[in-house]
């Protein structure tokens, strides 16, 4: 499971690069595990990229590239609908916002270790086992 300041970091690195992150993926490409985030990684991701094309830190082309390698990774993407009542009840109970609990709604649904390079997600997914 990952969430979008992990993922960035592949590609944008603004920072230090999660230690589980690449061996989680090796083990999504040869099919050992599942690498998931809700549909949401997208958007958002996305959006990471526009600001930072917005502040002229990236290219069109680059923020392009990046975009449709972020659509080829092995990360099997999940409709956030159904999470929305437990996300929201975990927003609330551990004051995040809601597209963060998402994240944690997800791993929860499949008792999954959640990458994250945000402190505040980590500190709470330590919270209730899913890192």
């Amino acid at each position: 499971m990952i969430d979008t300041s992990a993922l960035i970091r592949l590609f944008v690195p603004d920072g230090p690069i999660h230690p589980e992150i690449e061996p989680a993926f090796k083990q999504a490409a040869n099919g050992t595990d599942w690498m998931l985030a809700p549909h949401l990684l997208l958007a958002e991701a996305a959006n990471v990229l526009l600001r930072k094309h917005r502040r002229d830190e990236l290219s069109m082309q680059e923020l392009a590239a990046i975009l449709q390698a972020i659509e080829s990774l092995p990360i099997r993407l999940c409709e956030h609908g159904p999470l929305l009542l437990s996300a929201c009840t975990l927003a609330k109970r551990h004051g995040l916002n809601g597209y963060d609990a998402l994240y944690l709604a997800l791993a929860e649904q499949h008792g999954a270790r959640l990458i994250t390079n945000d402190e505040t997600l980590n500190t709470v997914a330590h919270s209730i086992g899913l890192t």
